[in-house]
């Protein structure tokens, strides 16, 4: 199975039309009030305009088996959109805060605004930019969200409280509260977007998750899966039959049935 060759996102506007960008060429994608949405020579989405009357809500969704994209905001604040995931937002900003909704994983430059802060949604946790370079890892198959800080700073909050991020500081939300996480491996963080698996002692149920949502694969677990944990760095490029030969020179047990991969009991 070869690695994805193009972007496969949909741009589903406020009143239900849905654009499948890999079929669109570059230009002016759609007019919504005074905004143009703008398709540009590398594929990335752009939003030019100033906000008249009601404000629309687009979503931009990444399927598996697609490549990543990125897409600016009506304030200049660009968003990187991993695949599985979409972004929820409005068309153009307004009133006293700048508030958008993640499935997923994405990571944010936001533009600082003190008079409009820059707010990212997931069920009740709410991550509030304060001038930042920030990834949120907020997958529903994940066992905890996570928000990694680059630069700036940002406020996490949720029911169980709030935290602040210093940069190189990772939340982990978790149903018992937000665990801090010092002095993170920032290259494996951000390898998704650099184009790279990077793996640093993963167990093959964390690694497998990425890889099924990387080749839009099926996976399995059965019987006594291996404990033992991965490390390397990958580009994503190569096709799927290599990573399962790494993993089998590994004494992982892989039977590949089209898109369908069982992990199996050690050799």
């Amino acid at each position: 199975i070869a690695p994805p060759s193009d972007n496969k996102a949909v741009l589903t506007l406020a009143d239900g039309t849905k654009i499948e960008l890999d079929s669109t060429g570059k230009g002016t994608l759609a007019v919504q009030g005074s905004v143009q949405i703008i398709k540009k020579n590398t594929g990335e989405i752009s939003y030019a305009g100033t906000a008249t009357g009601k404000v629309s809500y687009n979503t931009l969704s990444v399927p598996s088996g697609s490549k990543p994209i990125s897409l600016v905001l009506s304030d200049g604040s660009k968003v990187w959109i991993n695949v599985g995931s979409s972004l929820t937002y409005p068309t153009a900003f307004i009133g006293n805060e700048r508030k958008v909704k993640i499935t997923g994983e994405a990571y944010f430059e936001v533009v600082h605004n003190e008079k409009m802060p820059f707010m990212v949604q997931n069920g009740d946790l709410k991550i509030t930019d304060l001038g930042t370079h920030f990834n949120v890892n907020a997958y529903p198959d994940e066992p905890e969200m996570k928000t990694t800080l680059l630069e700036g700073s940002v406020r996490i909050k949720n029911t169980n409280g709030v935290k602040m991020l210093e940069p190189g500081q990772q939340a982990r939300i978790k149903p018992g509260g937000i665990e801090i996480k010092k002095d993170v491996d920032i290259e494996q963080v951000m390898a998704w977007k650099n184009g790279y698996f990077v793996f640093d002692n993963t167990d093959v149920y964390t690694l497998m998750r990425q890889v099924s949502r990387w080749y839009n694969v099926e996976i399995n677990f059965k019987g006594n899966v291996t404990e033992d944990g991965f490390s390397g760095k990958i580009s994503r490029d190569v096709p799927l039959s290599k990573i399962i030969r790494i993993l089998e020179m590994n004494d992982v047990h892989i039977i590949a049935d089209g898109r369908k991969i069982t992990i199996g009991n050690k050799k």
